[in-house]
């Protein structure tokens, strides 16, 4: 009876499945191959990175049937079919993978992969400091390669974290230390000083400060107790750096006091020397201006500069210059024999190509003063060169303000500022004639090079040999906080000489607040050993 029962449960099913045989509709499933991804993708870290897919489907392969999803180390990166974006990972093994999906059907294709990265910047480069969306950026260029593009505001994609809000300079530190705690470069920002790796460009550590410690760290003595540490002006100075020899200072104006350091060091023979002296206010302990400068800064042999003494100060609530001995205690001094400039601050002040010649520019935010300075460079000068105001000119406000940069020549009595939209050369022997800077300096404006007339030169810098200058350019117009999604900062290059156009970058940072040519190694002029020109940079 059982055996009946189960023929006839069988007999039962098999007519069910027989009769339900056409109610189901079979379709095949298009199954995709994705190709031209290999399993090891090696780039440089910041460089662009490209990888252009193959798509190969059973039934069909049409890319706008699909979506796209790119992810590295687990985040999504792209949404395109194929992959262009840079390359702004950890350096090492990155994991990654592709997804394909299908619209219509849901159904997914997947590739996996590794990135290996490398460092692209430890090399010679182009670094610029800008403010994007109100904060702090950095964007940057290798030199070391020709066909090379800008990484527009790596930092934040790279660390994940915010640089700051209120970006002033970029500081390069040529002399390595243990364990490298005082990094190569010094981003200014937020009144203190960032440290960053001139290897990586990003911090040795977290949020590494140079700030008070550092100091304290090196003195002979100990300070009152220090709650803050509010940096006006950094300056990083190389006297030396070859394999024999270190040497060079960091001085830096924080709670309107000097603070600085002086480094001597022959790896050789193991011998690291320091000078450390803290808070050396103004005779009046009055507010400092943001600015400081030799007399003199001479070369020695064909690599190296002469060790200064006497560094150049303004005290803005006395209206008057002042000096300090940078290898010693010695308190600052007054130097009463220039004049009072009351209400003024010190803009810019450097030494020139002339030996104990020194130009300073002072402005109270409508008159525009530059002087040229008779200075002694050392404490026993100071009865063979007494301070002299060897000529104080006026300068109208649309040749210089407080916006100006300056660069002046190494062995030329010329000087380069940059204002609005223009660029001068000024001779600065003729301060001597008392002629003033003017619109007949004006060597170049941006619309010569295709840009509008509200269009803004923010910072520049010349490279070491002298051939090239490099012009930040703002095209946010009054905008200084680089709002907005679109990148209006540019970078332009021109030959020093003809004022040709080398290269344009545009659209490579935020509003540009200051920019480097990052070189890795110390050579005073772009020369080694002060004979051939080694600097091969592509731009």
């Amino acid at each position: 009876m059982k055996k009946i029962i189960t023929f006839l449960y069988l007999l039962i099913l098999a007519y069910a499945c027989y009769d339900d045989k056409g109610n189901y509709d079979y379709r095949e499933i298009n199954q995709i191959s994705i190709q031209n991804i290999d399993s090891l993708v090696l780039c440089d870290q910041m460089d662009l990175l490209s990888i252009p897919v193959t798509l190969e489907g059973t039934q069909y392969s049409d890319s706008n049937r699909f979506t796209y999803m790119w992810e590295v180390n687990q985040k999504v990166v792209a949404t395109t079919k194929d992959l262009n974006v840079y390359a702004n990972f950890p350096l090492g093994i990155n994991t990654a993978r592709f997804v394909v999906t299908d619209k219509e059907l849901g159904t997914k294709a997947f590739k996996n992969f590794r990135i290996n990265v490398s460092s692209s910047t430890a090399g010679d480069g182009i670094l610029v400091l800008s403010k994007y969306q109100g904060h702090a950026e950095l964007s940057f260029k290798r030199l070391d390669r020709e066909g090379s593009t800008f990484t527009p505001n790596y930092y934040e994609a790279l660390t994940g974290n915010r640089l700051g809000t209120n970006p002033r300079k970029i500081h390069r530190c040529y002399i390595p230390e243990a364990a490298n705690v005082n990094s190569g470069l010094k981003i200014e920002t937020d009144q203190r000083l960032k440290c960053l790796s001139e290897e990586t460009l990003v911090e040795i550590g977290e949020n590494k400060y140079l700030d008070h410690n550092f100091f304290i760290s090196r003195a002979m003595t100990l300070p009152p107790d220090i709650t803050e540490f509010d940096v006006k002006a950094c300056w990083h100075l190389t006297t030396s750096a070859t394999t024999t020899s270190l040497g060079g200072y960091i001085f830096v104006i924080a709670n309107d006091e000097l603070w600085h350091d002086q480094r001597m060091a022959m790896p050789a023979y193991n011998v690291d020397l320091n000078m450390t002296f803290m808070q050396k206010a103004s005779p009046w302990h009055g507010q400092l201006s943001p600015v400081m400068f030799l007399a003199s800064l001479t070369g020695s042999g064909t690599q190296n500069y002469s060790s200064p003494e006497l560094l150049y100060l303004f005290d803005e609530s006395e209206g008057q210059f002042i000096y300090a001995n940078v290898n010693s205690s010695a308190a600052n001094r007054a130097c009463s024999e220039l004049g009072i400039y009351a209400g003024y601050s010190l803009l810019y002040g450097t030494h020139t190509a002339s030996p104990n010649q020194a130009v300073a520019v002072l402005g109270n935010g409508s008159v525009y003063r530059m002087l040229y300075l008779k200075l002694p460079s050392k404490t026993s000068e100071t009865a063979a060169v007494p301070f002299t105001v060897l000529a104080d000119v006026i300068v109208p406000g649309e040749v210089i303000n407080s916006g100006t940069s300056y660069y002046p020549m190494k062995n030329e009595s010329y000087m380069f500022f940059a204002t609005d939209n223009g660029l001068y050369r000024y001779n600065l022997r003729d301060l001597e004639n008392g002629n003033a800077p003017g619109s007949q300096n004006r060597i170049m404006t941006l619309t010569d090079f295709g840009y509008n007339a509200d269009d803004k030169i923010t910072c520049m810098t010349v490279s070491r040999t002298e051939q090239e200058i490099l012009l930040g350019i703002s095209r946010y117009g009054e905008d200084t906080e680089g709002m907005g999604e679109e990148l209006k900062g540019d970078v332009l290059v021109l030959d020093l000489k003809t004022m040709n156009m080398i290269r344009k970058y545009e659209g490579v940072a935020g509003y540009p607040v200051d920019l480097m040519v990052k070189y890795q190694k110390f050579l005073r002029d772009g020369k080694e050993n002060g004979v051939d020109v080694s600097d091969v940079l592509y731009f």
